[in-house]
């Protein structure tokens, strides 16, 4: 797990890591200023906000939907 001070960092970091190492990358949103980038297995404490595989965006329930 690693932490950002962006989304749009740890989004970045997720897309290349899932698409390098074939694994499924979760964001999550800890607090306003603080993003985490981890792996599928590990323990989420925060809100999730994308989920990526193979360098692109998979849909899930538990994501945060743009409205």
């Amino acid at each position: 797990m690693e932490t950002y001070p962006t989304l749009r960092q740890a989004t970045g970091v997720a897309r290349t890591l899932s698409k390098h190492s074939s694994s499924t990358m979760v964001v999550y949103r800890v607090t306003e200023q603080k993003f985490v980038t981890a792996h599928a297995c590990d323990r989420v404490e925060g809100t999730i906000e994308a989920v990526y595989r193979d360098g692109y965006v998979v849909p899930t329930l538990l994501s945060k939907r743009a409205e």
